[in-house]
């Protein structure tokens, strides 16, 4: 492997080892051209603000000392150490992912596009969709919760202590899937010398995925581990809809408790909670792509590496442990769209398993037309957002491409793009909330304040799809003095489909934002956050927002499935 962009998050395994090509463009001017709009909506809506809030946590609130009040209130440290659990369990999510790919290559083709699917539904579907399905299925009447109907006993899972492992599964339920479909990719194009020199040595199959698979995939875990763990850290709505009320604050996370004791702490004091958070996130992110970078193998795979192929009969044993994990995981949609279906009343006080099917709780959830004004109201921001997002991260991510700016410059300004993308909401809210004021409500600043958010990850996701592409593609109109964006963009259509839909799903199932700056209630995420205030006596309404809510990202997901792949893992070739 060459210096060559060996940072950070390159997570593309593939490099030319051919000298750079020589610049004969428009020049690096140019390449700043390309970066500019991202460059400027990124510093208004998140550098600025990010500033502001460093600042405020300094000067006000007695200065230095906010920061010292709040790292000796007991309060913050309890939700300091529950966001430490929540990024442990995301080790869990990649680590159980990377399992079951490793798994999947002993299975038929049919089964891997089946637990393909089922495992990539929860990850386009939002927390508070999570929340609710896991609420219903543990519920503690046994009337309404099938677990504590078939477990009838003292343990209340929606209880103190127990909540954890209902929260715990829920997270692995909404991102193994996504982890499992990057390490497939990485393992389905891992080169078969790799795993024939392991055999060659005599080494097992556990031993050959500890010494030689788990480090080959080091650069497509950074994919995996950068996503899972920025969800971790940015855990919110999961917690808010998933916990009964009465125990919200003793499983309270940083950002959940900075929300509702911000008007208690003063700004400063707020501010400075909010960096504590940031830079958290912010030093165990770095700290696992430097580890992830330092064990690097020194010499990629090349192109005439053919890919792993498993010979043989599927295992039967596998088949069977795939077919109970693919039951598993579509569970919990079914126990909510079986809920979906049933009449209020009954869902209110009995379980989906008694009976009293009927459409009454689509009507009550369409009833007074609030919900369906906001479910267009929120595609209408979903589809501004994808527009902005591609507009902006397509020329921003060619120009971070090699044969564009310095290298120093590319290195930095991928280095910025990663720590943004974990940035969390609250270190942004304090001063956007004062800036935007009554003016939040428009769908312009709306959607700019979501593009904002997504457009570090767009970036990064279309970089890697750049620098895969073939270099004479991108030679050939540079030696004529041509730009090769148009070329480049081409080859990576199915990574431009997935950044525009990951875009729209993101803007889609966002509660966080709407919350955190007190936006209009007209969005569809934030009216299922009313009728989940009610959760027991509203069961059935909820449950019929919350599949139509899952329906739309879930749609897109079946309608780009293949280009979702292609897209998300295009430069994944480890």
């Amino acid at each position: 492997m060459t210096g060559e962009d060996a940072l950070l998050f390159d997570v593309t395994p593939h490099h030319d080892l051919r000298a750079p090509a020589r610049w004969h463009g428009q020049g690096r001017w140019g390449a700043w051209g390309y970066l500019l709009p991202a460059v400027v909506l990124t510093t208004v809506v998140l550098l600025v603000p990010l500033t502001v809030t460093v600042v405020t946590s300094v000067s006000g609130d007695g200065g230095l000392d906010g920061y010292l009040d709040v790292m000796t209130d007991e309060e913050v440290w309890l939700a300091l150490f529950h966001n430490a659990l929540w990024l442990m369990l995301a080790l869990v999510v990649c680590a159980l992912g990377l399992g079951l790919a490793w798994l999947a290559r002993d299975t038929g083709p049919r089964t891997r596009g089946v637990l393909l699917a089922v495992l990539a539904l929860p990850a386009v579907t939002s927390p508070l969709t999570a929340g609710v399905a896991f609420r219903l299925i543990f519920d503690a009447n046994p009337d309404r919760g099938l677990v504590s109907a078939l477990l009838p006993g003292d343990v209340i899972f929606l209880g103190p202590g127990w909540i954890w492992l209902v929260l715990g599964l829920a997270f692995v339920w909404q991102w193994t899937g996504l982890a499992f479909l990057v390490f497939h990719v990485g393992l389905s194009t891992m080169p078969a010398d790799l795993l024939r020199v392991g055999r060659v040595f005599g080494a097992g199959r556990l031993r050959r995925l500890r010494t030689v698979v788990i480090p080959a995939l080091f650069p497509t875990a950074a994919l995996v581990m950068l996503i899972v763990l920025t969800a971790a850290v940015r855990v919110f709505d999961l917690v808010l809809v998933g916990v009964p009320g009465s125990i919200q604050s003793a499983v309270d996370v940083v950002g959940l408790f900075w929300w509702r004791h911000r008007d208690d702490l003063g700004d400063g004091r707020a501010s400075a909670l909010a960096i504590l958070l940031f830079a958290m996130a912010v030093a165990l992110v770095m700290l696992v792509l430097w580890r992830l970078r330092r064990d690097w193998p020194s010499a990629g795979p090349r192109r005439e590496d053919r890919p792993v192929s498993v010979q043989g009969r599927p295992r039967r044993i596998v088949q069977v442990l795939f077919a109970v994990v693919a039951v598993v995981w579509a569970f919990p949609l079914v126990a909510l769209l079986l809920t979906s279906f049933r009449v209020p009343k009954e869902a209110a006080t009995s379980g989906w398993w008694t009976g009293g099917y009927g459409l009454g709780s689509y009507g009550e959830a369409f009833s007074d037309g609030s919900f369906a004004d906001a479910l267009g109201a929120t595609a209408q921001r979903g589809l501004l957002v994808a527009v902005v997002v591609l507009l902006l991260a397509v020329p921003a991510a060619y120009a971070l491409t090699p044969e564009q700016l310095p290298r120093r410059a590319r290195r930095i300004l991928t280095t910025g793009a990663v720590v943004l993308v974990v940035l969390p909401p609250q270190a942004l809210a304090l001063p956007l909330g004062e800036v935007l004021g009554s003016g939040a409500g428009g769908i312009v600043i709306l959607s700019l304040v979501h593009a904002a958010l997504v457009l570090p990850l767009a970036v990064l996701l279309l970089r890697n799809a750049f620098i895969s592409v073939p270099r004479p593609v991108v030679l050939r109109p540079l030696a004529e003095g041509r730009s090769a964006l148009f070329q480049v963009t081409a080859e990576s259509g199915p990574a431009v489909v997935a950044v525009a839909v990951l875009a729209f799903v993101l803007t889609w199932n966002d509660l966080v934002l709407g919350l955190l700056l007190n936006w209009p209630a007209d969005q569809a995420p934030l009216v299922v956050l009313q009728q989940a205030r009610h959760f027991t006596t509203s069961a059935g309404g909820l449950a019929a927002q919350t599949i139509v809510l899952t329906a739309v990202p879930v749609l897109l997901l079946f309608a780009t499935g293949r280009w979702l792949v292609r897209g998300l893992t295009q430069g994944v070739r480890q």
